[in-house]
């Protein structure tokens, strides 16, 4: 006898608690594994200690939301700093498993509410069992809470965009707050703000007023943080002050846009002209080259001096050389999306597997893609539109494969309701087709 649809949504909800469970046991297996503690992961609990100081932040280098996580959940396990080391065991840990946890639940609530409990089921399969989102739970990262992050603003948007005026303000509070958490989302963010202001294809008047009303309060949501930070620097900072120097060696053609054949190509100037800082390159340090580029603009500061230069790269290699920029970037995306991240530690993680990697990124593309395609449902449009628009964003800087964690959740939640939509509709066409052929009278 066929289960009631009631006893089948049981079950269903029994399943997806049960790979969030799998999901969460194997990233509180991870903790503690890391082996060494990267720059940008000492950046972001610097921060948070120098939040948990009460003393101004520590280099505006790195989004604030992570470390804001970090320094909230420290004062509330009852520390007074965050200790930083290897095989670490702490606050920020537990922070990003708690993350990583509520990110598992989201991925099923949006993939549920868009095509049912079978995709919800196969996106928390996928999420809980990718290895680079399991690993990057032991790191002091922020990509567990940009991944948490995009996800939400596309769902609450989804949610936001029959509900009214009032509910979009929601969402753009709420993409703001993405912003903060990584500042490369927030071209994705623009993309959102595209579709609200396209859905149901509205008149200009309306269009234009679900546009500013969520782009409004996106920037009142960024707009404390923004004061401070150019109280601080003494000059604007949109979000964080990293992207000269990664926007400079990302469009670098001689250096392919990646970090350590840019830094070796300036190698032989660097010694020439600053053999007191000749060593460096050769770790892959990055301060000898920009602190050469600065020499050649003098009065402008290295930030500014890597912003000229990166005029420079564009001015001779995209519009000098445009077959080869272009390879390029499509190179830097390439690599983006077809690696998984290695966990950190110098090399591929032993657990880490490229075909399991390229079987869940091609398995969610496909159904993100074809989804839209086929369904034109507005939230996997918009999902695509939005991871689309932050890749292309970061092939212009040092892409990675670590970029992709982030977006994982986002794709595996709307990757899994595209494919089970339309795995849906073809089987109800192939039905149609049978139906049709059955009521054909047989020829005699």
């Amino acid at each position: 006898m066929p289960l009631a649809p009631t006893a089948i949504r049981r079950l269903a909800v029994v399943a997806i608690l049960a790979l969030i469970l799998l999901g969460a046991l194997l990233r509180a297996g991870a903790i503690g594994a890391n082996k060494r503690v990267s720059t940008d992961e000492a950046g972001y609990a610097a921060d948070a200690n120098h939040l948990l100081a009460d003393r101004p932040y520590a280099s505006f280098k790195w989004a604030p939301g992570t470390p804001v996580a970090f320094a909230v959940a420290t004062a509330l396990s009852g520390h007074s700093s965050l200790r930083v080391n290897a095989h670490a065991h702490g606050p920020a840990q537990y922070t990003q498993l708690a993350i990583e946890t509520a990110t598992l639940a989201l991925i099923a609530l949006a993939a549920w509410t868009l095509a049912g409990a079978g995709a919800a089921i196969l996106g928390v399969a996928l999420a809980a069992t990718y290895v680079p989102l399991v690993l990057i739970t032991r790191t002091y990262l922020s990509e567990p809470l940009g991944g948490l992050m995009f996800l939400a603003a596309v769902f609450v948007a989804a949610w936001a965009r029959r509900r009214g005026l009032r509910a979009i303000a929601l969402a753009g509070v709420l993409a703001g707050l993405t912003c903060l958490a990584r500042n490369d989302l927030a071209v994705g963010m623009a993309a959102i703000a595209v579709a609200l202001a396209l859905a149901d294809r509205p008149g200009r008047r309306v269009a234009a007023l679900r546009a500013g009303v969520f782009l409004g309060c996106l920037v009142v949501t960024l707009t404390p943080w923004l004061l401070y930070a150019a109280s601080r620097e003494g000059h604007f900072v949109p979000v964080t002050t990293s992207g000269p120097d990664a926007l400079f060696i990302g469009t670098y053609l001689p250096g392919r846009g990646e970090q350590f054949p840019t830094v070796e190509s300036f190698a032989p100037a660097v010694c020439r002209e600053r053999p007191a800082e000749c060593h460096s390159y050769r770790a892959g340090e990055t301060g000898p080259m920009f602190r050469l580029i600065a020499s050649r603009y003098p009065g402008l500061s290295e930030s500014a001096a890597a912003t000229r230069a990166t005029w420079r790269n564009i001015e001779k290699y995209a519009f000098g050389q445009p077959l080869a920029f272009a390879g390029m970037l499509w190179e830097k995306f390439w690599h983006m999306w077809s690696y998984p991240w290695s966990g950190g530690n110098s090399g591929l993680h032993p657990d880490t597997s490229r075909p399991q990697h390229l079987i869940y990124v091609a398995l969610a593309w496909l159904g993100l893609l074809a989804g839209a395609l086929v369904t034109r449902r507005w939230a996997l449009l918009t999902a695509a539109g939005a991871l689309l628009a932050v890749s292309a964003l970061n092939t212009w800087f040092v892409a990675q494969a670590r970029d992709n964690v982030r977006f994982m959740p986002l794709l595996f939640a709307y990757g899994a309701a595209g494919l089970w939509l339309l795995g849906g509709r073809l089987w109800r066409s192939r039905s149609r087709r049978r139906e049709r052929s059955a009521a054909i009278p047989a020829r005699t």
